[in-house]
Order: C-alpha cells, then sequence, then structure tokens
C-alpha cells in the first residue's frame, strides 16, 4: 500500500509499467467470470462509449432518469400522507435505480420490459456475488468453485441477452450507410448509441457484432447498476444517521425546493449544477463510505521492476494500491475525518467563493475554481471514484443520477432512521452498506401533486 505522497507520481505511471490486466483477472474473477470476453477490447470500447456519448449526453438522459426515478420512488415508497412505511434501503435503492438506469440502457419499451428488468437484475447479482467470492479465494480453490457460480450467472446472462441481441442487431443495421434513414431521430440509450459508436470505430467493427455489443452493455449495466445502488444506500443513511443539529435533511430539501420550484426546472441541467449542498453529501459520502477500502491496484509489469519515489524496489509481479479508508481518513487532509460532514465542501467551496469576492474588492484579479471539491472529481486525496486516467468514466452519470434522486425524494417524502446507523459489511477489499438496514417513510401532504 502506497503513502499518500506517492499517489500523484502512482497515477502517471504508464501501463507498460504498471497494469491493472492481472489485477481485473483474478481479484475481479475476470479470468473466471467472463469467459469468451476480450477484456481490453472491452474496456477501450467502454472508455470511448462513456466519453464520447454517456457524459457528453447527460444533459439529454436528464427528462428520462426523472420520468424513472418520479415513477419508481412513487411506487417503491407510496403515496400514504398518513401512516409511516417501512422499507429495507437497499432493496429499495434496487428496485428504482434498475428502471432508471434500464430506461438509459435499453430505451422504451426495453426498459420497462418486466422479464428484461427480472434477468438483468439476477445476473447483477450472480455477477457481483461472483466477484465479491472468487475475487478473494486463492487460486487452487477457484478452479473448483467457479463452475458452481457460473451456473446462474451463465443462464441469467443467456436469458438477458436472448432480449438484448435483437435489438442491437437492429440498432447495428440501422448504422449502415445503406440503410440509414435521413431525419431519423437520434436515439440516447445505451443500444442506440453503442451501436452508432461502433459503426465508427472500424478499428474493431469486425468483432463488434451484436453479441459482443449486447456482452458490453451487460458489462457496463453491471458496473454501473451495482456501484450506484450501493453509493445510494449509503448516502441515504448517512443523511439520515446526522446529529438532529446537523439538519442535513432538511437543508438539502431546502435547497431543492427553492431551486426546483416548477417543471421546466426539473428538466434544467444547470439548475442541479447548483445543488451545492447536495453535491456535498454524495462526495462525503463517497468519502466516508468508499466501495473499495483499497483501491487503485495495479501490478508491475515492467522486466527491470520500478522503484517508488522513495527508493524502495518493486519487482516485476508485485501489486502496488491505495489505502483508500485509510486515506479518507487521514486528519491531514480532512478535519475530524472519522464524522460524517454533509456539506463540508459546501461549506469549502463558500469559504474559496468568499476569498475570492474579497480579493476582487480589493482590484486583485483574481479567480478561484472550485471544481476540484465536485462530487465526480477525483483528487490524490479523495479516490472514491478512482484517480488519474484509469478514474471511472462513468462517475458524472452516477452523480447526476444520485442528485435526481436525493431531491425527489427529500421535496416529496418524509424520512426517519429505524436506529442508529449499522456497519457495513467488509469482504475482501470491498465496504458493502448492510442490506437488512431499514427506514420509514411517508409522503409529504403538499406533494401529492408532484
Amino acid at each position: 500500500m502506497l503513502p499518500p505522497e506517492h499517489i500523484k507520481w502512482f497515477s502517471n505511471q504508464s501501463d507498460s509499467t504498471l497494469s491493472s490486466t492481472e489485477i481485473r483477472n483474478e481479484r475481479h474473477a475476470v479470468r473466471y467470470l467472463h469467459i469468451g470476453v476480450e477484456f481490453d477490447t472491452t474496456v477501450f470500447f467502454l472508455e470511448r462509449f462513456i466519453g464520447e456519448s454517456l457524459t457528453k449526453n447527460l444533459d439529454k438522459l436528464q427528462e428520462p432518469m426523472i420520468e424513472e426515478i418520479r415513477r419508481n420512488t412513487t411506487e417503491i415508497f407510496g403515496t400514504d400522507d398518513s401512516e409511516w412505511k417501512t422499507l429495507d434501503v437497499y432493496s429499495s435503492m434496487q428496485d428504482i435505480i434498475l428502471p432508471a438506469m434500464s430506461r438509459v440502457f435499453f430505451g422504451l419499451p426495453l426498459g420497462r420490459d418486466p422479464k428484461l428488468l427480472l434477468s438483468f437484475r439476477r445476473y447483477v447479482l450472480a455477477m457481483g456475488v461472483g466477484t465479491l467470492v472468487i475475487g478473494q479465494l486463492p487460486r487452487a480453490f477457484k478452479g473448483m468453485l467457479v463452475p458452481i457460480f457460473n451456473l446462474p450467472l451463465r443462464y441469467y446472462r443467456w436469458k438477458t441477452m436472448k432480449t438484448l441481441i435483437p435489438m442491437v442487431e437492429r440498432e447495428l443495421q440501422a448504422q449502415k450507410p445503406s440503410i440509414k434513414i435521413e431525419g431519423r431521430e437520434e436515439k440516447y440509450d445505451l443500444i442506440s448509441q453503442s451501436a452508432r459508436i461502433s459503426a465508427k470505430l472500424g478499428s474493431i467493427r469486425d468483432i463488434a457484432d451484436s453479441g459482443m455489443l449486447a456482452e458490453w452493455i451487460l458489462l457496463l449495466g453491471f458496473a454501473a447498476l451495482s456501484s450506484t445502488i450501493i453509493q445510494a444506500s449509503n448516502l441515504l443513511l448517512d443523511i439520515l444517521c446526522c446529529p438532529p443539529e446537523t439538519q442535513a435533511y432538511e437543508r438539502l430539501r431546502e435547497e431543492a425546493a427553492c431551486l426546483l420550484q416548477r417543471e421546466e426546472d426539473w428538466m434544467n441541467p444547470a439548475i442541479f449544477k447548483r445543488l451545492t449542498l447536495c453535491d456535498s453529501a454524495i462526495r462525503e459520502t463517497a468519502r466516508y463510505h468508499p466501495i473499495l477500502i483499497k483501491g487503485l491496484t495495479k501490478e508491475v509489469v515492467h522486466p527491470q521492476g520500478l522503484s517508488l519515489p522513495d527508493g524502495t524496489h518493486i519487482p516485476r509481479g508485485g501489486w502496488l494500491g491505495v489505502p483508500v479508508l485509510g486515506l479518507h481518513n487521514d486528519d491531514r487532509f480532512y478535519p475530524e475525518p472519522w464524522k460524517y460532514d454533509p456539506f463540508r465542501y459546501a461549506r469549502l467551496k463558500s469559504g474559496r467563493e468568499e476569498s475570492q469576492r474579497e480579493a476582487q474588492a480589493k482590484g486583485e484579479d483574481v479567480t478561484v475554481s472550485t471544481r476540484d471539491l465536485d462530487a465526480g472529481q477525483p483528487t490524490s486525496t479523495y479516490v472514491g471514484f478512482g484517480y488519474g486516467k484509469h478514474a471511472c468514466p462513468g462517475r458524472w452519470f452516477a452523480v447526476q443520477l444520485l442528485k435526481i434522486l436525493l431531491a425527489y425524494i427529500t421535496t416529496n417524502y418524509d424520512i426517519e432512521a429505524t436506529g442508529p446507523q449499522p456497519e457495513a459489511k467488509v469482504i475482501g477489499d470491498a465496504a458493502l452498506p448492510p442490506t437488512s438496514a431499514t427506514i420509514r417513510v411517508r409522503r409529504r401532504k403538499q406533494a401529492q401533486s408532484a
């Protein structure tokens, strides 16, 4: 594990010196659970897609995300404004986020197909359990247990692929110059955009058939869905278990209600960028409850090994990583790091902006940036979404979804914790929210028409 002062240096090393391939193969069980998938090509395509389409099209994806979050939150949380309803946090977040992401991935009507949603949910569950368990086992045991885990995984993968492949094939055909229809409205769901990008990438076009694209969509869906459900569960529990004097939930509600007064405000991406308290709470949860307590792990692949800045030599085959939880709890970087402070970054932003105003009032030409304090912006001391050139490419999408979710819940529901916040469950390098944690919810009376 590397000390904080080495993290920037570590992130700048070339892929020919440090590689995550073997880490994915063994620790993430890629070698055992993704048989038949060429992973370097998969990573190349997914990073290209997320960078070129998903992140750049967040504005166009906002409306369908809001529509699904409203629809499914109302279904799960209910409309009763007189009686409290007790819910499991994790399963509730899963029931809300799965359809919202499926709408973005698959479009309509596929994104609301009950059979597809069921097989996709079980595929994600089987993949998640397999990754956690197989990834922690010694190699000698993996060979014996992998077939057991692969039975349900391959079944639900087949069920989901059976529905996805025909749709992907249609979108691929629509991208051919001989078939392409002038004036056809561009669609921004994952299937349509992956077909469009595949048609542009001549270097991999020969292997990017409908089956391969469907496989890539499933892999992205697994990564995005599993991590966002965990983050949403942690976020809600962190906020609700704040000390009463913090008034965390109330202040988040006030901010959202002030900025999102009309329907057109909900559809305005610029408004969501102004949810400073919401953004701060999301970033603080990623600091306080990182999904990986150890991360950024890579293998030294250079034939001569690698020498650290302090002179320590790591031979070829050695693994290096960052103690994420330790870094996020280092009081050199975070005052009272053991405390969940939802508006930690909002205060820092406000302080910088006030310093800029004071300097400008004195005639100084000063411009201060607060971008490094945004929820989706990694730094060398905040690595919840990774860091450097291989930081999570879908982090801005995840943050936007969490903002929409939190804004809708706070403005439409009263929520209470049912007890002290339970501890996270640590499995290997992962820290997961307890699936037994519950909350009480009740629809707000003035929210009935929302």
